[in-house]
């Protein structure tokens, strides 16, 4: 896993350059910040089911790669979106240069894992395609909200599985693909990558009240201050629409409803305690662990090796960076 995660690296650091500084500055501005990778370790332990030797092929080698540009490309796109200032501990690169230049370069950086996966034929072609295509429907239905006939909680975990899980689960299905894994072991690990990219997404959600800027590379608080209402903030809606919220409970939806584009850090801080330390939030860490577990599952099928043991640890994983 080590030397197939340092040849992944050197080719996302040539990927993220251009022929002169200025691009090159931009282009690897997120690159270079770090980020967890986890999505090329899912790629390459998917791939381990498949594949036996000491070496990883090209053809893995290039399917990691062109899974992370992908989600490298979305980052500068959503932090426009999002109007995010921090993104892993750095400046955004909309603040750091403007507008245009963040959606181009994300756009390039597409371009560049759409040109590598082509060469990894027709499948791994229409599943790229298909995977973008449910990274901008699951934005698009973040941004229109749900309707009135809406559960607001299914319909958040619909967003997740489409803006988070879809390229999770491409992760591990272009490994498995690529090390000609079989149509059942690659549906099992398509499967548990999508469910593990919701509870990924739903521990970020504590991460974003509990984790300091060194921990998560973004500001404590940074969804309440720009509107988004996270797995928290929903549960504590729903008692409020069920009428089983209490007098603080209601005073505190109160609070992070004047918070959306405030300047008040004193107050941004102190609602972000109370509601990190509330029953909500502990009720999101444990719907991330159900998560978690229902991604475990569809490995059940997958005979045991140290391969799926380090695929159970990994999801585990996911769960344990809140502790």
């Amino acid at each position: 896993m080590r030397a197939g995660l340092e040849a992944v690296e050197t080719r996302l650091t040539a990927e993220t350059s251009t022929l002169d500084f200025e691009t090159t500055d931009l282009v690897s501005h997120l690159r270079s910040a770090g980020g967890k990778r986890m999505r090329p370790v899912l790629t390459l332990l998917a791939a381990m089911l498949g594949e036996t030797g000491d070496s990883f092929s090209a053809d893995v080698i290039n399917g990691a790669v062109a899974v992370e540009l992908t989600h490298l490309a979305s980052l500068y796109h959503d932090d426009l979106m999002d109007d995010a200032t921090v993104r892993r501990g750095v400046e955004a690169a909309h603040l750091k240069w403007n507008n245009t230049l963040a959606v181009m370069a994300g756009d390039l950086i597409f371009a560049r894992s759409s040109r590598i996966i082509s060469t990894l034929g027709p499948r791994l072609v229409a599943q790229h395609a298909t995977t973008f295509e449910r990274l901008c429907l699951g934005q698009m239905h973040d941004i229109f909200g749900p309707s009135e006939a809406d559960d607001p909680i299914e319909f958040y975990i619909g967003v997740l599985r489409e803006k988070t899980g879809a390229l999770i689960g491409t992760a591990a299905h272009y490994g498995a693909v690529l090390a000609r894994c079989s149509e059942d072991v690659v549906a099992a690990v398509t499967d548990f990558g999508e469910d593990l990219g919701v509870a990924f997404q739903i521990a970020d959600d504590v991460l974003d009240l509990q984790a300091t800027v060194g921990q998560s590379g973004k500001t404590p608080g940074a969804d309440l201050r720009d509107g988004t209402k996270t797995l928290p903030v929903l549960l504590l809606e729903k008692r409020a629409s069920e009428g089983t919220a209490s007098a603080s409970d209601a005073m505190l939806l109160l609070d992070i409803q004047d918070l959306e584009g405030t300047d008040d850090d004193e107050l941004l801080a102190k609602t972000v305690e109370r509601l990190a330390l509330h029953e909500v939030t502990a009720q999101t860490v444990e719907l991330a662990s159900q998560w978690v577990d229902r991604a475990v599952a569809h490995l059940e099928g997958i005979p045991e090796s140290a391969v799926k043991s380090a695929l159970v640890d990994f999801a585990h994983l996911q769960i344990n960076r809140l502790k």
